[in-house]
């Protein structure tokens, strides 16, 4: 019986959550410089990402690059990419805040504590990370779940992006960072802009997560700033739908399909869509394999 890409896109998940704790054993252990780390954590993170990948397209069937979405974006949606990109940056730092203010998340773990890393090994630490997820997270995994629907492509993709980071405590972030980027995919029909916008985030945290990380810690009138943040994301949401819409209407007008699921589902077919993603053997067994990381993390701390 051949197995349904919806089936054994989670497949894929684990086997680069169990690659990527082996790669944060390794990492732990290496003494290098700034620039030497980085090099050496961009090597380990392709190779926790392209082994599984070639191995899926070996035993499934190969890899759809015109399904992945790897063409140029639609430069009308650029002005919305710009709103996406400001909406993720605020998001993500409102939510942090948030967790390093309740004591969530200490606020020494906000980005990269090492020495002053070259544009190189910046360059290394920001793409390389960027290129690999959005790959395996919104190619691969989203576009394999998009005939169960919607919903279950972008928040199922998302979960298990958020778990590929192996922290509870921002497991909120990531899924937030994670719906974000997959409409990034979908309104520019490219998983391009998602790369740009993951690698602009991932520099902004290396260089400037430490200052939030302060901000959070000394601010006295806390309250005063989440209310403007809060608002501002507000806001921004809320002119990213409008322009939106805007967008898919030029679609429209220039008669480019903007569905992503095979056919138009009833009420009852959603419902399947959803069970078949979600309920899945091989997606409970990435968030049970995400789990028993955390926990054993957890131990280990203490």
């Amino acid at each position: 019986m051949k197995l349904k890409p919806y089936t054994t896109a989670p497949f894929l998940a684990a086997f680069v959550y169990l690659l990527t704790i082996c790669a944060e054993n390794i990492l732990a252990g290496i003494d290098a410089t700034t620039d030497g780390y980085f090099y050496i954590f961009g090597g380990i993170q392709l190779a926790a990402y392209i082994i599984p990948l070639a191995l899926y397209a070996l035993l499934f069937g190969g890899l759809s690059f015109k399904r992945m979405r790897f063409s140029l974006p639609t430069g009308v949606s650029t002005p919305l990419q710009i709103l996406l990109l400001l909406i993720l940056l605020i998001g993500t730092s409102l939510i942090s805040l948030v967790l390093k203010r309740l004591g969530i998340v200490s606020f020494e773990e906000g980005g990269y504590t090492g020495g002053t890393p070259s544009l190189l090994g910046l360059f290394i630490a920001a793409i390389v990370p960027a290129v690999c997820e959005e790959i395996l997270f919104r190619g691969v995994i989203m576009s394999s779940f998009e005939p169960c629907g919607i919903f279950p492509a972008v928040i199922g993709s998302s979960l298990l992006f958020a778990f590929a980071h192996m922290s509870f405590e921002e497991l909120l972030l990531y899924v937030f960072a994670g719906v974000v980027l997959a409409f990034s995919v979908y309104v520019s029909r490219s998983l391009i802009t998602a790369i740009v916008l993951h690698a602009i985030y991932n520099v902004t945290t290396l260089c400037f997560g430490n200052y939030l990380s302060g901000i959070a810690a000394h601010l006295e009138s806390f309250s005063l700033l989440f209310i403007l943040l809060l608002f501002g994301l507000w806001v921004l949401v809320l002119i990213a739908l409008t322009e939106g819409s805007r967008v898919y209407r030029v679609y429209a007008e220039r008669a480019l399909d903007s569905s992503y699921t095979p056919k138009k589902m009833t009420p009852a077919e959603r419902i399947k869509g959803n069970a078949s993603v979600f309920l899945s053997v091989p997606f409970l067994m990435a968030a049970l394999v995400y789990i028993a990381i955390v926990i054993f993390s957890m131990q280990e701390i203490a």
